[in-house]
């Protein structure tokens, strides 16, 4: 116990100690926590005869604390379900999709409350810019919307970042006394981990639909779980269905007394009358053959059910991705436009924990505690008709004398706005 505290108050003052400037060597250390573990690429591939039973006791221990088991079902249930990858990367990727953009804090009131206000957006511009793994840690964060929580570590030196890490999911855990707080195990301490909430500074958390206490139960991969146990048994039954179809019972027939060992060579003729279709039999045998009903089963609609809900609770609607099977083209445009919705949610619950964990940070440790942080957010631009469009700003600009930002405008009509001197288009007959 005494050697695990100082090995622990080490740790922090260490921490602390990279975040000062000064000179030489010791200075430029950097503070990393998270180190290459061979456990990062150990399997458990709990999918391997899953039950509701066995479905249950990870939940439970996800709960408890221990989400190790939860998150490599999550991991291999968007292997093996392809519908549920699918919607997973519509979701995440409209999200990472975006251009990622800084914008100065508009609270402040002022000359000088301007200016520093600009310089703190400047400056997290300047550094996010220059980590090469900046995009690699949004792409991540943004596996919270399935897995429920995504953690990156900031690797600080000498009061500068200089990295975002991301945190492999088996890393995660928490402490069954208190399973609100989350830890991450490190190689040093690989039975409690690390807890996050005591170094602040050394952390990104995004959690986008936290649930209080439980801080492994909010992902909607865990809302899929059992639709995929659903669709995972149906479809090992349809697979050996799909064997037996259209192939005729094969019956034999043998006279009384006839020897245990012929019996047993007429069963493997019988075996093989699936693939060789040829068959020499003595003439006290009798042969039949009985065609099979043709039905499809429940499987094909139990296949259909779990793809068309796992597709509602991850998109918002189905049309988009079953035009083929019901709905028109114009309803499937309709009900895309209510996945902007769910955009919309997700860059704000990105922006917030942007701002807390990684840009908040970054202006107190260069402008002081009192230095207004930039606000972070994604090139949103709605779905719109650019006809549509043309004509109310021809109402706005001509007839009520709004003011409209021509990076805007270029934006939502999908035109690059042209480099100074560059050759352009102009309305026939301008000059």
């Amino acid at each position: 116990m005494l050697h695990t505290a100082r090995r622990k108050a080490a740790g922090v003052f260490r921490t602390l100690g990279s975040l000062l400037p000064g000179r030489g060597k010791r200075a430029r250390r950097t503070t990393r926590v998270l180190r290459p573990w061979w456990r990062d690429s150990h399997q458990s591939y709990p999918t391997i005869g899953l039950t509701p039973a066995r479905l249950m006791s990870y939940l439970q221990a996800a709960d408890a604390g221990a989400p190790q088991m939860q998150f490599e079902l999550f991991s291999e249930m968007l292997q093996k379900w392809p519908r549920l990858a699918a919607v997973e990367n519509t979701r995440r990727l409209a999200l990472t999709g975006l251009d990622w953009e800084l914008r100065p804090a508009t609270s402040v009131v002022g000359g000088a409350g301007n200016d520093v206000a600009q310089a703190a957006a400047d400056y997290c511009q300047e550094v996010l810019g220059g980590l090469g793994r900046f995009r690699q840690a949004l792409s991540h964060l943004a596996n919270a919307i399935g897995y429920g929580v995504a953690v990156a570590e900031l690797v600080w030196e000498s009061g500068r970042l200089v990295d975002i890490v991301p945190v492999p999911y088996t890393r995660l855990c928490a402490d069954p006394r208190e399973p609100w707080r989350i830890r991450v195990l490190t190689e040093d301490d690989g039975a409690r981990g690390v807890a996050l909430d005591e170094q602040p500074v050394k952390w990104i958390v995004h959690q986008p639909r936290a649930v209080p206490g439980r801080p492994f139960e909010g992902g909607l991969l865990r809302a899929s779980a059992l639709l995929y146990l659903a669709q995972n048994l149906s479809f090992k039954e349809w697979l050996i269905y799909s064997q037996m179809a259209g192939m005729p019972l094969r019956v034999a027939q043998f006279e009384p007394g006839t020897a245990e060992a012929e019996k047993q060579n007429l069963v493997r003729m019988l075996e093989a009358l699936g693939t060789d279709a040829v068959a020499a039999c003595s003439k006290s045998v009798d042969l039949k053959f009985i065609e099979p009903a043709r039905h499809q089963g429940p499987y094909e609609a139990l296949q259909n059910y779990c793809n068309t809900e796992v597709t509602i609770l991850w998109l918002g609607q189905h049309l988009t991705t079953d035009i083929r099977s019901s709905g028109s083209r114009a309803a499937a445009e309709v009900h895309d436009r209510v996945r902007e919705d769910l955009l919309v949610h997700d860059i704000a619950e990105e922006a917030a924990t942007i701002e807390r964990d990684l840009l908040t940070p970054l202006v107190r440790a260069r402008f002081g505690p009192q230095a207004p942080v930039p606000s972070f957010g994604r090139a949103l631009i709605q779905a719109v008709d650019t006809k549509v469009l043309a004509e109310t700003l021809a109402v706005a600009v001509d007839h009520l004398g709004l003011e409209v930002p021509r990076s805007w405008l270029y934006r939502a009509l999908g035109v690059p706005e042209p480099e100074p001197g560059a050759p352009v288009l102009t309305r026939r007959g301008s000059q």
